[in-house]
């Protein structure tokens, strides 16, 4: 994920990944099944901006381009788009 994203994937924001939290893009169940945990499954977020997904103010998903899909509390659209 570090080296496959090499920032946080909020739109806009460039903190570094190795500064960022490893968030699980759908979120982990204690109950669930294994394997939650992997790659596809995470993306760097910074403190400040996995806070506002894990709040429910924001929410996002991996296309599967690889691009981030966000949408914001207002409904309005964000893509992020892989770094190349």
């Amino acid at each position: 994920m570090i080296l496959r994203d090499t920032s946080c994937v909020f739109p806009g924001c460039t903190v570094d990944a190795r500064r960022c939290d490893l968030d699980h893009i759908r979120p982990y169940d204690d109950a669930g099944p294994p394997g939650q945990t992997r790659p596809d499954n995470l993306a760097p977020l910074c403190r400040r901006h996995h806070r506002a997904k894990t709040h429910g103010r924001w929410h996002y998903e991996r296309v599967d381009t690889g691009d981030y899909a966000w949408t914001s509390p207002s409904g309005r659209a964000y893509v992020v788009a892989h770094p190349s």
